[in-house]
């Protein structure tokens, strides 16, 4: 990833602190979508694929696609600021996610979609 870009999107995400989870998330922004999986209660698990197409700056908007597959499959369309799809990128790598392991996208992303709630700065 380009020192510029990493630059560019540091102060909207907590660059100072989380340098390389920077530039690996702009690396995936880059790619354009993530498989997941999103544990249920009590028990079991519900892939999903999350598509994006980035705006070329942090404020600029991003279009999202997710499809959360089985039974009962659903499908999203909505857009958000490209620095908060950027922060939850960093968060699905936190949680062990890449090309070939799947992972849950960060709680704070499930109540945005499913609840409306804002996200803050610093929550998971």
């Amino acid at each position: 990833m380009s020192a510029g870009l990493v630059a560019l999107f540091a102060p909207y995400c907590q660059g100072g602190v989380r340098a390389e989870a920077l530039g690996m998330a702009l690396d995936l922004l880059a790619v354009g979508q993530l498989r997941g999986m999103r544990p249920l209660r009590p028990a079991g698990e519900r892939p999903f694929v999350l598509r994006w197409t980035p705006g070329v700056a942090p404020l600029e908007p991003a279009q999202v696609e997710l499809m959360v597959g089985g039974e009962g499959s659903a499908h999203y369309s909505f857009s958000l600021a490209t620095h908060q799809l950027v922060l939850w990128l960093m968060d699905w790598l936190a949680a062990g996610g890449s090309e070939t392991q799947a992972a849950d996208l960060p709680e704070s992303f499930w109540q945005w979609l499913l609840l409306g709630r804002e996200p803050t700065a610093g929550e998971p």
